[in-house]
C-alpha cells in the first residue's frame, strides 16, 4: 500500500502549509529519483543556514519514523541575532512538519489494520 509515494507525502506537506505559516521553501522529491510507495522525500530550505535538510520516513522497530536529516557543512557560519531567530524559527516548523508527517503516516497505517 503506497502510503509515503511522493503524491500522497505532497498533499500532506500542502495541508500543513495550509494549516501554519511557513516561511521556508520546502520540496517533495521521489526518494533516490526512483517512484515507489516509499519514495516520498521533503527537502526544506533554511533561511540563515546553507545546510541540506530533509524529511525522510526509515523503518525502525518495524515501523516507519519520519526524521529529519542534516548534511554536513565544510564552513562554519555567523548569524546575528535576527538571524538566530529566522534559523530558530525554521527548526521549530521542521520539527512540527516531522511531528505532522508522522501522525499522518501512523494514520494510514492504524487505518490498514
Amino acid at each position: 500500500m503506497p502510503y509515503r509515494d511522493q503524491a500522497r507525502v505532497q498533499t500532506w506537506v500542502d495541508d500543513f502549509r495550509a494549516q501554519h505559516s511557513v516561511d521556508t521553501a520546502v520540496s517533495v522529491l521521489e526518494k533516490n529519483f526512483e517512484a515507489g510507495p516509499d519514495s516520498g522525500l521533503v527537502v526544506v530550505s533554511l533561511r540563515t543556514a546553507s545546510t541540506v535538510t530533509y524529511l525522510q520516513a526509515v523503518v525502525k522497530d518495524d515501523a516507519p519514523r519520519w526524521i529529519v536529516s542534516f548534511e554536513p557543512r565544510h564552513e562554519g557560519f555567523d548569524l546575528d541575532s535576527a538571524g538566530v531567530s529566522q534559523l530558530a524559527n525554521d527548526l521549530a516548523t521542521l520539527a512540527n512538519l516531522c511531528a505532522y508527517l508522522q501522525q499522518r503516516t501512523d494514520d494510514v497505517i492504524r487505518a490498514a489494520v
